[in-house]
């Protein structure tokens, strides 16, 4: 029998090790970055004095800490913007390595910058530039690399891309910190900064291995798009950063009159042939639905269309899953300061219980890839992307459980074990192998070629919305609203509650999701 072309070689391809080597190199820039931004900018811009002031050692946290949020803040909003970047004008390869050598030149001016603080928090302003542009081409670059003869071998490549991922980060974690206490802040980040410029070096090394997915022609309407867009986020950044009493109804505001201005101005090149995702629905909406926007634009836009459509659906539950992981990083850490650190005979620091969390990662992984996954479709239970985000909220929803039931003890005046949030952080940490991957991987093959970078975007943004749904929550909290009866371990069980809802809601939705590959 003749061979077909789409025929499994089993082979990976040969960009694949440059990828996994540049991303190591840049988590470990970015976590060693982020292990001692809060202490050093409390102690070197805020504190400066070392006063023991309880008045000055509040204020100087709630800057540091209000720093470090806005630099992460930005850091995940951006994506979206590289993704456009890279979709509509310089593809993804030229989008990670210009975007990567900006990062590096931030990272190494925070090294040189360390007593100024206007030059420093510019300079964490162009790591988030960087960081956040690149993120989400890093990802669909990996899939890219790929075609249908050895599109079986996609969920091994980002389950490797994610290790990577935890392997910088732990070592960076675990260095950083302890090169800061013994030889300063400019070693302390002068180290990370070297490591990107490895990073950027790493992937530029590849260059002709890489299989690169081109951009479209460029279109000078797009560019005024993205502009238009990134001055918006700009301006509304300044506004909170001077207005924050005023509240996000200015803001919204103005954004739907951008928004409108944008239909009107643009609306011959929205609904022009071939069609982009907005257009397209647009005509859809107002003229009879999807059935007639196909007798307009084809059967095959359509259909990429509703799968954009499908994949959002998707992440319309993701937010949930961030909203009680991101929780392990905070208000695991106040809960962990309460408890009994003294396990496998080692007085642990609150601080460094989060560590388990990569530990268990690099462990888990190929746990489920290798052994767990096989072993569930030998016996005709089969594993696809939606049920193993599923069992992730069920599993993220037990963590809390624990946390929930950890909390309740300490309420009662009893000092529990850390080994206890250990366990807690083990089930977490399968909930997250499930969510977290497999989203990665849905990401990609679920969403057209012209759409890949900004659905990419749009899964890191998910991060975002959660930690705001936490933050609506804990502020409701504070000022006395209806969620002040959620406190102690009554905030976890609401947690609970939440994630436990969103995992019966996504249990019966998600049979209904059809799924399409785009491997290209």
């Amino acid at each position: 029998m003749a061979e077909t072309p789409t025929q499994k070689t089993g082979k990976f391809p040969s960009s694949i090790p440059y990828i996994i080597g540049n991303e190591a190199a840049e988590r470990f820039n970015y976590y060693g970055l982020r292990a001692i931004l809060t202490t050093f900018m409390v102690a070197q811009f805020y504190n400066h004095s070392g006063s023991t002031d309880p008045d000055v050692v509040q204020a100087a946290e709630a800057t540091a800490n209000a720093k470090t949020h806005d630099f992460v803040a930005m850091t995940y909003l951006l994506p979206m913007f590289g993704g456009m970047m890279a979709d509509w004008f310089w593809g993804k390869y030229k989008t990670i390595l210009w975007l990567s050598m900006l990062y590096a030149c931030g990272s190494v001016m925070v090294a040189l910058s360390v007593d100024s603080e206007v030059m420093f928090t510019t300079s964490l302003m162009l790591i988030a530039l960087g960081a956040g542009g690149i993120k989400p081409c890093v990802s669909a670059n990996v899939g890219d690399q790929f075609d249908e003869s050895n599109s079986h071998l996609i969920s091994k490549a980002f389950d490797a891309f994610y290790a990577s991922i935890n392997a910088g980060s732990v070592l960076s974690i675990l260095l950083i910190p302890y090169l800061k206490s013994h030889y300063g802040a400019t070693v302390a980040f002068g180290v990370p900064a070297i490591a990107m410029g490895v990073a950027v070096f790493f992937f530029w090394l590849g260059r002709n291995k890489y299989r690169r997915v081109p951009p479209p022609k460029f279109d000078s309407n797009k560019m005024v798009i993205l502009l238009t867009a990134f001055l918006s986020l700009v301006a509304s950044y300044l506004y909170f950063d001077k207005y924050k009493h005023a509240g996000i109804g200015p803001v919204l505001g103005a954004w739907l009159v951008l928004v409108l201005a944008l239909a009107f101005v643009f609306k011959k090149q929205w609904f022009a042939k071939p069609g982009n995702f907005v257009g397209i629905n647009l005509y859809a909406l107002t003229n009879g639905g999807f059935a007639a926007a196909s007798k307009e634009y084809g059967d095959d836009a359509i259909a990429g269309i509703r799968s954009v459509w499908r994949v959002l659906s998707v992440f319309a539950f993701i937010p949930v899953f961030w909203a009680l992981w991101d929780q392990s990083q905070s208000e695991w850490v106040v809960q962990a300061s309460k408890m009994d650190l003294n396990f496998l005979g080692i007085k642990w620091e609150a601080e460094q219980i989060s560590f388990v969390n990569a530990a268990f990662i690099l462990a888990f992984i190929p746990l489920f890839s290798f052994v767990i996954f096989p072993a569930l479709n030998k016996a005709g239970l089969k594993v696809t992307p939606l049920r193993k985000i599923g069992v992730g909220f069920v599993l993220t929803a037990l963590s809390f459980v624990i946390i929930a039931i950890i909390q309740g003890w300490i309420d009662a005046g009893e000092k529990p074990n850390i080994s206890w949030q250990i366990l807690a952080f083990v089930v977490l940490t399968a909930g997250e192998v499930l969510i977290s991957i497999t989203g990665l991987e849905y990401a990609y093959t679920q969403s057209p070629p012209s759409m890949k970078s900004t659905i990419m975007a749009c899964w890191l943004i998910s991060v975002t919305l959660g930690n705001v749904l936490v933050s609506v929550i804990q502020n409701n909290i504070k000022d006395g609203g209806f969620f002040a009866q959620f406190h102690g371990a009554n905030f976890f069980w609401l947690f609970t509650g939440i994630c436990g809802a969103t995992a019966v809601l996504f249990m019966i939705i998600s049979p209904r999701i059809k799924e399409k590959s785009y491997i290209i």
